[in-house]
């Protein structure tokens, strides 16, 4: 097992003709896809085709040439991999054909989406997760709170316009929010764009705000292509109305948290490296997730987004680098804007999370029950039912 520097030390070198896209290549290209890799250097991205070897080697020269941290919160590795993947057989010709960044305020969207082709006419859809932007994570949040945001369809446009303007097969990856975008986008996408889907990465993205997207005929349609991946001890993919057909990829970080990195993640091969299962740090993170979600009340959503609003607009920053060098003046903004905030909306927000002490013992409760065993009739059934069963 190795991590995916270890990888492309073993396998740069080979061709998709020689060795076969894999889940391997899925974590390099969402890990890499954080440095900003477009906006920064051509603007001709979009118009004219640029070989992702001499895009990421444009984005180090911006850089000093230097390895670059993009993010508070993101892996030092990236700008790291980037490079190694740019000098690398494997990847450095895969033709960058199009890109699309939105970024706005009100409401929050963090949106990045790429498109790569291969040299047999395979088209790789990536899906960027959160950034370093403050807007980012509150997008993050709205994904709790409200049915819909505008990065779902971007997704879906986004998506839609690649199957337009280039024939041939598609694989989509998304990290983290990413991940969640990617399988928003193949599940809502036409039927004639989802049938020329290959595969689905969804690399530990973050799940729905209810199930009645997994019991559907597209998410049955999809199925057979799709792989959710969450590290041993998930945090981010256990959020949520998520589905019960993820695989757990072994990880090198035993801090459950830090997890969520791709740098940790491990490969066999040029394939995930599977786990038994969760941890028991992920199990709790599952039990303690359902819980919370389900009491949370709905009439208390509208507060809860009007709280993350104004403490976002309070920060007076646009990203988490910016938070942490004005820290006084940052922390003194959010308590303003919660003093602002109308009364009857704090104490929504208040009720709203008031069982969140109730959910842990109950989690950690449903960890410690042993599951009861199904009798064998029922057994058989289940794997039919398994996915309608969800709604």
């Amino acid at each position: 097992m190795y991590n995916s520097h270890e990888y492309l030390v073993r396998c740069g070198d080979k061709t998709f003709e020689e060795l076969p896209f894999d889940g391997g290549d899925s974590f390099c290209l969402c890990q890499s896809f954080y440095v900003p890799l477009y906006h920064k250097t051509y603007e001709t991205v979009g118009k004219q085709e640029i070989p992702f070897g001499e895009l990421a080697m444009k984005t180090f020269d911006l850089f000093g040439g230097k390895y670059k941290k993009v993010g508070m919160v993101l892996s030092p590795q990236i700008s790291v991999r980037m490079v190694q993947m740019a000098r690398s057989a494997r990847f450095k010709d895969l033709t960058v054909t199009d890109s699309c960044e939105v970024f706005e305020e009100d409401p929050a969207v963090q949106f990045a989406a790429m498109t790569l082709r291969m040299a047999d006419g395979t088209n790789i859809v990536l899906f960027r997760g959160t950034d370093d932007s403050v807007i980012g994570w509150k997008e993050d949040l709205d994904i709790l709170v409200k049915r819909g945001m505008p990065s779902h369809q971007l997704a879906v446009d986004y998506l839609e316009k690649t199957a337009k303007n280039y024939d041939g097969e598609i694989i989509i990856c998304g990290h983290s929010k990413g991940g969640n975008l990617a399988l928003y986008a193949a599940l809502a996408c036409r039927q004639e764009t989802r049938d020329r889907i290959r595969k689905l990465y969804n690399l530990e993205g973050p799940g729905f705000h209810n199930y009645e997207l997994y019991a559907t005929k597209a998410y049955l349609d999809i199925l057979p292509k799709y792989e959710h991946l969450v590290p041993t001890a998930s945090f981010v993919g256990m959020m949520l109305a998520h589905d019960n057909d993820f695989k757990v990829v072994k990880n090198a970080m035993h801090l459950g948290p830090l997890q969520h990195d791709l740098s940790f993640w491990q490969i066999e091969g040029s394939a995930p490296a599977y786990a038994k299962g969760l941890s028991l740090q992920g199990k709790l993170n599952n039990a303690f997730l359902k819980r919370l979600t389900a009491i949370i009340p709905e009439q208390y959503y509208d507060s809860i987004e009007k709280v993350a609003s104004g403490l976002v607009k309070g920060m007076g920053q646009l990203y988490l680098t910016g938070l942490v060098q004005n820290l006084g003046s940052s922390v003194k903004g959010v308590v303003a804007a919660w003093r602002a905030l109308d009364p009857s909306v704090r104490q929504d927000f208040r009720t709203a999370f008031k069982g969140t002490p109730g959910a842990v013992v109950g989690a950690v409760r449903d960890v410690a029950k042993p599951a009861p065993e199904k009798a064998p009739a029922e057994a058989e059934a289940a794997p039919a039912e398994a996915a309608p069963a969800m709604a």
